[in-house]
Formats: C-alpha cells, structure tokens, sequence
C-alpha cells in the first residue's frame, strides 16, 4: 500500500528544548522576584540608613485610596512597618507587640501615624483591612494598612534595610521585624527585633517630638546605649560594659587630677637663721 504523500505526519508534543530552557528562565525570574535583599542574622546598621530619604512610593489603602507617602509625612511623622497578610510567623505577634507600644508611649495621631505596608505583590487592600481588623485599628484612622507595586516595595525596602526571602518549601517569606521612625521623609531611628519594647518605642516618640536622644551605633546593636533596655522590667538599666570602657579614660582624668590639685607638695619652710644651734 503506497501512503499519501500529501498528508503530513502529526506533531511531536514534546516540548523544545529552547522552549524548555526558556520555561525554566521564567519561572526562575518569577522565584527571584518573589525575593530581595540578602538574609542576615544581624539587625540593619542604623547609622547607615539613619537621614536617608524614603522614596515617595505610590501606595494604596482600603476603599482603593491612591496616595503618596509624602501625603502622609508632610502632615505628621510616622511609623513604618512591613510585612506580609499570610505569614505563619511573626508579622501577627510583631504588630501586637507594636500596638501595646504605642498604646503606652501614647501621641499617635497627635504626635505620629503608623503605615503597616505589605511586601508582598500578592496581597490586596481587602487583605489588609482584613489585618487591620484582627489587630483592631481598622476604625482607627491613624493606623493605615497599604500595599504598593513590586517595583516601590523595593524601592522602600532598599532604603530601610528590609530584605525578604521566599522558601518554596515552606511557602512562606523569611523577613527581619523593623519599624522605623520617619520625619519629613527621613529616617530618623529605627527598632528591630521580634517585638517592639516599650520603653524603646517611647525614646522614638520622643525623638519624633523633637526631643534629643543621646544614642550611636555599634556593630551588632540596633542602639548602643548607656541604658540597655531589660525586658523582664520593662525599663533600661545601667549597662557596665559602657563603664568598664569608660574606666581607662576615667582613671587617666582622675590620675591627672589627682596629681596636679590634690597632692602637690608642700613648700619648703624658710631658713629660720634665729633657730640654729651655736657650737
């Protein structure tokens, strides 16, 4: 039997290898931007994003409100935290521990708002409120829960110092717990860690009032200060370690002292000529 030239054999359905590698580079560009920054055990360095400018990111509130962050800092300073609706870890605990700090340090609204931003394309405004709710602010207005677009997530991440990792195993974000104090568009303090302190979040409040806090950086600390801050008291305590660095310096100024004010001799008595003996 002679086949008929003019029909033509069905397709392969297997895939192209080209079409397969470019399969594979897609859903590997999907995987990175799902993430940002490098994951660290170590809490940002303040002293490198303290004064650096928040970009004014469009974001968007419940009732599909467009705003800028600019229309939110131009009015009062604010409080800015990010995170993500479905995460199974410590955003919820994180911003509870955030509203009995702020219930403490008191202002907000007077003094300060607080923006609760999502890092996470996936999330919607419905989302949010849905926070918002749980949390029990969403009728408060100086609580404003938002998401923005890929592209201003990171723009705010990269000038705080947030970073976020997707586990595919897990299907969830690795992120750091941050909330930073921005006056006029800059940072002017930032707190991190797994729950806001309250006596630390009253030294911000503070600071946003106009108030100066002594405070500087080193490797390691959020905040190094001559009072660290005890959790079980909630309050600061002494920190030796300052002391015992200071001691050096101390014993050299009073070394000085001493020797200069508190022990000079005593001059020499003059020759009483009157008092000699004649042999």
């Amino acid at each position: 039997m002679r086949r008929d030239s003019s029909v033509k054999p069905p397709r392969s359905r297997t895939m192209r290898p080209g079409l397969v590698v470019f399969v594979l580079a897609l859903a590997a560009l999907a995987q990175a931007q799902q993430s940002f920054g490098v994951p660290s055990n170590q809490p940002p360095n303040e002293d490198f994003y303290v004064y650096k400018q928040i970009p004014d990111v469009a974001i968007e509130t419940g009732a599909s409100t467009a705003m800028r962050l600019s229309k939110i800092w131009s009015e009062k300073p604010l409080l800015l935290t990010m995170v993500f609706t479905r995460c199974a870890g410590v955003c919820s605990a994180f911003l509870r521990s955030l509203r009995a700090a702020v219930s403490d340090a008191q202002g907000l609204g007077q003094d300060y708002r607080i923006v609760v931003l999502s890092f996470d394309p996936r999330d919607t405004t419905d989302d949010m409120e849905m926070v918002a709710e749980s949390l029990g602010v969403k009728l408060d207005p100086n609580w404003i829960f938002a998401i923005s677009s890929a592209a201003g997530i990171r723009q705010v991440a990269a000038a705080s110092g947030f970073w976020f990792q997707w586990d595919p195993s897990a299907q969830q974000y690795d992120h750091p717990s941050l909330v930073e104090a921005i006056d006029r568009g800059r940072v002017v303090r930032m707190l991190a860690g797994t729950n806001v302190p309250r006596a630390s979040l009253r030294e911000v409040i503070q600071e946003l009032r106009g108030r100066f806090v002594p405070s500087y950086a080193l490797a390691g600390k959020v905040a190094f200060r001559c009072f660290e801050y005890d959790p079980n008291r909630d309050a600061y305590r002494l920190d030796w370690g300052l002391l015992f660095m200071l001691l050096p310096a101390t014993s050299a100024v009073l070394a000085v002292v001493w020797a200069f004010f508190l022990h000079r001799e005593s001059p020499p008595k003059p020759y009483d000529s009157s008092s000699a003996l004649i042999r």
